[in-house]
């Protein structure tokens, strides 16, 4: 069974700041997008629900765009 990668999300640190990549499929458009990235947010709250209590959290980094994954 092949695997198609439709997004990947990377969080790295670089000394004192977070940065965040997405790389997107060429195929995923913007509607599709928003459905994961709930998705996986939603999944985040059942694994970890502290992440999502209604505590604000601020998170400061960088979210890249690189050519595979600009979506238009």
């Amino acid at each position: 069974m092949d695997r198609e990668i439709l997004v990947e999300i990377t969080v790295s640190r670089i000394e004192d700041e977070v940065e965040y990549r997405v790389v997107c499929s060429k195929g995923v458009r913007n509607e599709e997008l928003a459905h994961y990235l709930n998705e996986i947010i939603e999944g985040i709250c059942v694994w970890n629900s502290e992440a999502c209590e209604e505590t604000v959290k601020t998170i400061v980094g960088k979210v890249r765009a690189t050519k595979t994954s600009r979506i238009t």
